[in-house]
């Protein structure tokens, strides 16, 4: 990992695809932070979902959308 004293030099086609690919984790990311209130929403009405179909959080984290907007910020 870089520390804040490393520099890379990207051309604009890799900051393009990066930025992409930060976009479709992000995406991802909501739509699991969506499922998880649909799964808390159903376990508060009594109608839990089974386990084995449960959103498993990839992160665990409460700053990934705050990661994914500074590696975009990076960016520029």
């Amino acid at each position: 990992m870089a520390n804040d004293h490393s520099t890379f030099t990207f051309n604009g086609e890799t900051i393009a695809r990066i930025r992409d690919a930060l976009l479709i984790g992000l995406a991802a990311f909501g739509e699991i932070e969506r499922l998880s209130a649909v799964q808390e929403i159903r376990a508060m009405k009594g109608k839990p979902v089974k386990k084995d179909l449960r959103v498993i959080h990839p992160t665990g984290a409460s700053d990934t959308v705050s990661r994914f907007a500074d590696a975009l910020r990076t960016l520029g």
